[in-house]
């Protein structure tokens, strides 16, 4: 499901319940159907059609949510404390975004 209107409501959804989109994991068709609509952030090439959301889950701590675009409506979940290096956050989002390629 590469649809802009699509993923537009999907991110409209997301932002009224607090979370802020940060980056696309996208195949390079996904990335050219949807470059408009997800304008200006970080764009990943992946074999993966997803979209990473983020918002603070505790004050020390912040969400990372991983929506699948493609097949069935699914999404993941990870929980990075807020003092944590950018390493650890990439090492979670991997992470994340490994278990979701295995269960597509």
């Amino acid at each position: 499901m590469t649809d802009p209107v699509t993923v537009g409501e999907i991110i409209k959804q997301y932002e009224r319940h607090g979370w802020t989109l940060r980056r696309a994991l996208l195949s390079d068709d996904a990335r050219v159907a949807l470059s408009a609509t997800l304008g200006e952030i970080e764009f990943v090439s992946s074999d993966l059609d997803a979209l990473w959301f983020s918002r603070k889950s505790k004050p020390e701590s912040e969400s990372w949510e991983l929506r699948r675009l493609t097949s069935s409506p699914f999404a993941l979940v990870a929980v990075v404390e807020a003092d944590a290096s950018d390493e650890e956050l990439e090492s979670a989002l991997e992470q994340v975004a490994d278990d979701m390629l295995a269960r597509s």
